[in-house]
């Protein structure tokens, strides 16, 4: 499925909902064209340019990715920058408040999703955020091949 249009994905820190997003949809369109970053990236607390597998201490987040044939354990957190906004077709934020920065919260091109960022995350949490961010992705795809039809 080529469709050429570029996603970031935007979650607070960039190490679990937008990096699933990201993964999600760039299998499913067989593409590179998703990326992803994290609102809160380099804060105290949230970790900018570590890989994901030194920040889980458990391991399912990755082997539940792993059962849906995606590797996610060697990316690296990222930081939004407002200059990266310009460079993406369609962007969708699950920033919740109070971490959505002032340059996103009134921007055309975002798509606002609500998916919990869980305290922890085990086998059931990653599973049911998988089957969530998977179903929001899906219908994300048809919405950008109806727009392309059109």
């Amino acid at each position: 499925m080529e469709n050429n249009k570029k996603v970031l994905f935007i979650c607070k820190g960039n190490w679990y909902r937008s990096q699933m997003a990201e993964a999600i949809y760039n299998k499913l369109t067989n593409s590179k064209d998703a990326h992803s970053v994290g609102a809160c990236a380099g804060d105290p607390g949230e970790p900018v340019g570590q890989k994901l597998s030194d920040l889980f201490k458990k391991t399912d987040f990755f082997e539940v990715m792993e059962s849906h044939g995606m590797n996610v354990r060697d990316k690296v957190t990222k930081r939004l920058l407002p200059e990266m906004l310009d460079q993406y077709d369609t962007i969708v934020s699950m920033v919740e408040e109070p971490f959505i920065p002032e340059f996103l919260k009134n921007h055309e091109k975002v798509i606002w999703w609500s998916v919990e960022n869980p305290e922890f995350v085990d086998k059931n949490v990653a599973e049911g955020t998988y089957e969530k961010i998977e179903k929001l992705v899906k219908d994300l795809i048809n919405i950008k091949n109806t727009t392309l039809k059109a």
